[in-house]
C-alpha cells in the first residue's frame, strides 16, 4: 500500500482505527483545554480584586472602584506580559542553556515518540499554572506581580510550542495527505469545544459561588485527558529515520556538554530545520502563524477585561460571550469548513482547496475584528461572531505548509510553527500599550487594539494572496528528493 493511503502505520492499522484515535486526540485536547479555559477568567477576577485591594488598601472594596484606570492598566501589564514571559523562557532563557527547548523536544518527538514528550510539556504546564494558582492564593505573602514567574517551569517539556507540535504531529501521522485539514479541523474543534465550554461553567459557578470553585474543579479534568492519550497509539515511524535527528544524537554523545558545544548543536537544529524553508510561499504561510497569540488573547482574557472595563460588565458575564465564540468556532470547523473542503474537492486539488479556504478565512477575521473596535456593545458582540468565523485559518496554513515537506519532517516543522505561534506573544505588551493610549484618548479610539488586530489579519490576507500551492504530490516528492540528494552530498554521505 501506498504512503498516501497509510502515512506511517504501514498498514498496521485499519483506516477506521486511525481515525477513531484521531477522535480520541480530539476528546483528550477537549478536557486538556476545558481545564484551561475553566481557570483563564476567574484568574482575570482573582488579579484584579488582587490589585484593586492593593490600590484601595481596604477590606470592602465596591466594585466600580476596581475599574479606575490604574487598577485596568497594571491588570493589562501583566496579563500582557505573561505570555512574553512564556516565550521568552521557552525561547531566549533555554536556548542560553543551550537547550532551545522546542527544537531538540520537536527532535526528540522524531526519535523516541510524540507521546513521552506531550507528557513531559504537560507536566510542565501543570507546574506553571500551579505558581500561579499559588501566588493568588496568598496575596499576602507574595506580590501579585510574582505571578509572571510561572512561566519559568515552562523549561521542563518545552510549553505550549512543543504540546501542539506533537499533537499536531500525531494527527498527521495517523492520515493520509489529503486528509490532514480534516484531522486537524478535529484537534482544534476539541480545543475550541474546551474553550466554550470551559468560560460557561466558570462564568455560572463565579455567579453562583467564587472564582476558585471554577478552579478547583479544573484540577480534574487533568487527569481526564492524560487518560484518554493513554489509547492513542505511538505514531514515530519505524522505517524512516530522521538523519538530522541522527547527527544531533551523535553530537551529543561525541561532544563534550559544554556550553559552546550546546549552543553549536542548537545551532545546527535551527538550520535543519530552516533549510525546509526553501520558498516564499512556505515562509509566508509559517509567518500567518504569528497571529495566533495575539488574536487569542484579543478575544479571551484581554477581551474579558475590555468588555469589563468598556461596559461595565462583570467578568462572570464577559465570560460568556468567550463561549459564545467558542460555539461558533465549533460550528465552523465541525459543519461548515468540512462542508467547503469537500464542495471545493470537485474543482480543486486540495492544496489548492486549503489555500482558498485560508484566503477567505483571513478577510472574515479582518471584517469581524474591525468591527469589535465599535462603541456599541451589540457590534461589538457582533464582531466577535463574526471574527470567529474565520476559526479556520490557522489550521489550514498548518496543513498547507505540511504539504512542502516530507513526512519525517512533520514534526520539526510543526516546533517551527509552534515556535513561530509562540513568537506573536511577543506582542501582548503592544496589545496592552494601544489598550493603555485608547482609555487615555478615549472616543473611537477606545477600540484601538481591535484596530491593530483588524490590521494585523489584513497583512495574513495580503500574504496569503502571493502564495502558490503545490500543484501536485508527485512535485513535492521530486523537490524532497533533490533536497535530500543535496543534503547528503553537503555532509559526505
Amino acid at each position: 500500500m501506498s504512503e498516501e493511503t497509510f502515512p506511517l502505520l504501514g498498514g498496521q492499522q485499519k483506516p477506521t482505527t486511525r481515525w477513531l484515535s484521531v477522535y480520541l486526540l480530539s476528546l483528550h485536547t477537549f478536557f486538556i483545554s476545558l481545564a484551561f479555559a475553566m481557570v483563564n477568567t476567574p484568574m482575570s477576577q482573582l488579579l484584579e480584586d488582587n490589585l484593586c485591594h492593593r490600590y484601595v488598601q481596604g477590606n470592602s472594596v465596591k466594585a466600580e472602584l476596581c475599574k479606575n484606570n490604574h487598577v485596568q492598566f497594571e491588570l493589562a501589564t501583566i496579563m500582557g506580559y505573561m505570555p512574553v514571559m512564556e516565550a521568552v523562557v521557552t525561547r531566549t532563557l533555554t536556548e542560553a542553556l543551550g537547550l532551545t527547548t522546542a527544537f531538540p523536544f520537536g527532535v526528540l518527538a522524531d526519535r523516541i515518540g510524540r507521546k513521552p514528550i506531550l507528557y513531559l510539556a504537560f507536566a510542565g504546564s501543570i507546574l506553571s499554572k500551579g505558581w500561579k494558582l499559588f501566588v493568588l492564593a496568598f496575596p499576602s505573602v507574595l506580590p501579585v506581580q510574582y505571578i509572571l514567574a510561572g512561566p519559568l517551569f515552562l523549561v521542563v517539556g518545552g510549553g505550549l510550542a512543543v504540546q501542539l507540535a506533537a499533537l499536531n504531529s500525531i494527527a498527521s501521522d495517523l492520515v493520509s495527505r489529503s486528509e490532514r485539514a480534516s484531522a486537524f479541523f478535529l484537534l482544534t474543534f476539541g480545543i475550541l469545544s474546551g474553550s466554550a465550554v470551559g468560560p460557561m461553567v466558570s462564568s455560572k459557578l463565579m455567579s453562583a459561588y467564587s472564582p476558585w470553585t471554577p478552579i478547583f474543579l479544573s484540577l480534574c479534568m487533568w487527569p481526564i485527558g492524560v487518560f484518554i492519550l493513554m489509547f492513542v497509539p505511538e505514531t514515530l515511524p519505524q522505517a524512516k529515520q530522521d538523519p538530522i535527528a541522527e547527527i544531533g544524537r551523535a553530537a551529543s554523545v561525541l561532544k563534550p556538554h559544554t556550553l559552546k558545544s550546546h549552543l553549536s548543536q542548537s545551532i545546527q537544529l535551527y538550520k535543519a530545520s530552516l533549510a525546509s524553508l526553501r520558498t516564499p510561499s512556505i515562509i509566508i504561510i509559517i509567518a500567518a502563524n504569528i497571529i495566533d497569540m495575539p488574536e487569542d488573547m484579543a478575544t479571551s482574557g484581554f477581551f474579558t477585561q475590555f468588555i469589563s472595563k468598556r461596559f461595565n460588565w462583570t467578568f462572570a458575564d464577559a465570560g460568556y460571550l468567550i463561549a459564545m465564540r467558542g460555539i461558533i468556532q465549533m460550528a465552523v470547523l465541525l459543519v461548515a469548513l468540512p462542508v467547503l473542503s469537500q464542495l471545493l474537492l470537485r474543482w480543486q486539488q486540495p492544496n489548492t482547496r486549503d489555500l482558498t479556504l485560508a484566503r477567505f478565512s483571513a478577510a472574515i477575521a479582518t471584517a469581524g475584528a474591525l468591527w469589535m473596535a465599535a462603541s456599541q456593545v451589540d457590534v461589538v458582540i457582533g464582531g466577535l461572531a463574526f471574527q470567529s468565523l474565520g476559526a479556520g485559518m490557522l489550521p489550514l496554513c498548518r496543513s498547507l505548509a505540511l504539504s512542502y515537506v516530507p513526512v519525517s519532517e512533520t514534526s520539526r516543522l510543526n516546533t517551527l510553527i509552534g515556535i513561530v505561534g509562540t513568537s506573536g506573544s511577543m506582542l501582548g505588551p503592544v496589545l496592552t500599550w494601544l489598550f493603555e493610549l485608547g482609555q487615555k484618548r478615549g472616543g473611537v479610539l477606545v477600540g484601538l487594539p481591535y484596530y491593530g488586530l483588524a490590521g494585523a489579519f489584513l497583512l495574513c490576507f495580503v500574504g496569503l494572496l502571493f502564495v502558490q500551492a503545490p500543484v501536485s504530490r508527485e512535485e513535492v516528492d521530486e523537490v524532497h528528493s533533490i533536497r535530500d540528494i543535496d543534503d547528503c552530498r553537503s555532509v559526505e554521505c
